[in-house]
């Protein structure tokens, strides 16, 4: 079973979105906080991880960075109310490149249709560069 990391200081986000996830059949490890994210990506290995750009303790781009560092491979979803779009890449406002790979946004509010279909599209391009590399 995957597990995917989800950090939202919203503890009412974080419970609707594990509910989905585990509903799809997911492992989900959820946290408020982004010092708990940090330290829960580099103590265990997750297939993804869904995280909140505007976290009240710290803010997300920086959790990012340490999820990136831990785990230059998994999957990241950067999640916000500020995100014009869903989809691949990093929004205009955050980066001057459009295209950075494994990296996803997800606008909220957004359909609980939509959040399994992107879980299902970008762990299956995770499978896909695995099964290349090996």
């Amino acid at each position: 079973m995957m597990n995917i990391l989800v950090v939202d200081d919203e503890v009412g986000v974080c419970c609707v979105i594990q509910h989905l996830l585990v509903r799809e059949g997911y492992a989900v490890t959820a946290v408020t906080d982004g010092r708990l994210a940090m330290d829960a990506v580099s103590r265990d290995d997750f297939a993804a991880a869904l995280i909140d750009l505007n976290l009240a303790d710290m803010d997300g781009n920086d959790v990012i960075r340490a999820a990136r560092a831990a785990r230059p491979t998994m999957p990241i979803v950067m999640m916000s109310g500020m995100v014009l779009e869903s989809g691949q890449g990093v929004p205009d406002l955050l980066s001057p490149s459009p295209k950075v790979v494994g990296l996803h946004r997800l606008a909220k509010p957004f359909k609980p249709k939509d959040l399994s279909q992107l879980m299902r599209d970008i762990l299956a391009q995770d499978t896909e560069l695995l099964a290349v590399a090996v």
